[in-house]
């Protein structure tokens, strides 16, 4: 049976959330910086589209939404993210200004990934990550074959996770989840020693596949973007048992 456990650092009813939402939709607030949406692991844009549907009515500025439903590697994905954030601000890809970032499941590996100068010093220079529900410290089903080699990458044991937990962040990050994700699982979306804000999946939704949808996350996200107070309150409260 799914946990109806309410998290007293996240004490918000999805419909407080979505009045919230509407609030901020008739008040739409400046963004400090451009704003990249990026989609999770085989998705053409359902997880952003989502996303930006929920955001983009709140803020006023560049918003730039990616999937990489046609790229199999990580490399790949890193390349284009960089490449088209680069295209999307008329920039050089090595002169991209700061952005923040919101990620649904994978891509905030992508966004980690980027984040990383390669050996000519590229990179993308994030000044605020968002993630919800991404695989930080790999994914419960990444030993399910899906014929994608960024299954084999998202193992709690695998190089490409531990090249993330080594490599130094100079970006803020926040990190979203909801209980009960067979996917990927609760305990693996925030990198050890980040906070993680949780949430109680609502009765006949999936974990995963519809917290890209939860407005719980999304207004807290937005009041971030916008510089409002956050409905979190620290200090995170830990995972119930």
């Amino acid at each position: 049976m799914p946990r109806r456990t309410p998290n007293p650092s996240f004490p918000t009813a999805k419909e407080q959330a979505q009045a919230d939402l509407e609030r901020m939709e008739l008040d739409s607030r400046p963004l400090e910086r451009p704003l990249v949406v990026l989609a999770g692991i085989g998705d053409p844009k359902i997880s952003s589209g989502a996303l930006v549907r929920g955001i983009a009515p709140c803020v006023a500025g560049t918003v730039i939404e990616l999937s990489f439903f046609n790229e199999f590697t990580f490399d790949g994905c890193r390349q284009k993210l960089i490449r088209e954030v680069a295209a999307a601000l008329q920039v050089d890809p090595d002169h991209i200004p700061e952005v923040d970032v919101v990620a649904f499941s994978m891509g905030g590996l992508i966004a980690r990934d980027a984040a990383i100068p390669d050996l000519a010093g590229r990179r993308l220079p994030i000044r605020r990550l968002f993630t919800v529900s991404t695989p930080h410290e790999g994914a419960r089903l990444a030993g399910i074959p899906l014929g994608l080699p960024q299954g084999e990458d998202m193992l709690p044991t695998s190089d490409f996770i531990d090249r993330l937990r080594r490599a130094p962040r100079t970006y803020d990050m926040v990190c979203y989840a909801r209980l009960d994700d067979v996917t990927v699982g609760e305990e693996f979306a925030a990198p050890d020693g980040e906070p993680l804000w949780w949430v109680p999946t609502p009765s006949g939704e999936w974990s995963h596949m519809a917290a890209f949808n939860d407005p719980r996350i999304i207004a807290d996200i937005a009041r971030r973007l916008r510089g409002e107070r956050s409905l979190t309150r620290p200090p995170a409260a830990p995972l119930p048992q």
